[in-house]
């Protein structure tokens, strides 16, 4: 019994690595975070009881990486991913004050994708991509930017771990001995990514929840490694 399941397990890994392909993608993020209670100050302590109250935007960031992927069929696709992957957020108090904390996090993240390819016979090739993925802290760091200064240290509350869910559109072109790819992705986290420091004691007793949110922008290149 046990060598027929090894048997098959074995075919379908020399079989599907017939149908592999790998590639390297890279591109821009927009990312945020989001907090069931509103107040940072709970999880980044008193720099950012003041300037939550101004504005909060986004960061910018790079997202770089490679996948492999599995052709299932001519439609479904299986897409394991490797990425150096920016995270972040940003309080501002401007103008009067010119005054902002940035939260710089650097994962590296692990997608499992699943491509579904709409048969539609055009040149191109439009795909819904859903999917889950991990992320392990690579950093955790803040920047205080002051009129005359800017201050920068590590953050100790940001969780070692994030994971959530990955969906988007893509497509792709045929170009020399393999495709040029597109990628939009939205990643929802559901991990609570920030919690209140050993040394922090807060006044609240439900510090909230706080997950990331990120838009990315991906493009790149699958080299065509069929045998």
């Amino acid at each position: 019994m046990f060598k027929s399941v090894w048997c098959l397990l074995v075919f379908f890994l020399l079989h599907t690595t017939l149908l592999a392909q790998f590639g390297i993608k890279g591109g821009l993020v927009v990312s945020a975070l989001q907090s069931s209670s509103e107040d940072y100050s709970a999880v980044l302590g008193y720099e950012v009881a003041w300037l939550q109250h101004g504005t909060s935007n986004p960061v910018f960031g790079l997202q770089l990486g490679a996948f492999y992927t599995y052709k299932i069929s001519d439609e479904f696709r299986f897409q394991p991913e490797i990425y150096f992957a920016q995270r972040g957020y940003r309080f501002d108090q401007t103008p009067l004050y010119n005054i902002n904390y940035s939260l710089h996090l650097n994962y590296l993240e692990l997608p499992l994708i699943i491509e579904y390819y709409l048969p539609l016979g055009w040149s191109f090739h439009p795909a819904i991509t859903a999917g889950t993925y991990s992320s392990i802290k690579l950093s955790s760091n803040k920047t205080i930017t002051l009129p005359n200064e800017e201050i920068n240290g590590d953050v100790s509350s940001v969780s070692n771990f994030d994971y959530g869910i990955v969906f988007g559109i893509a497509t792709e072109f045929t170009a020399w001995n393999g495709d040029i790819v597109f990628d939009l992705r939205l990643n929802w986290g559901f991990a609570n990514v920030l919690s209140p420091p050993d040394h922090f004691i807060s006044l609240s007793d439900d510090p909230g929840t706080v997950k990331t949110r990120a838009i990315t922008l991906l493009t790149g290149y699958r080299f065509n490694l069929d045998l």
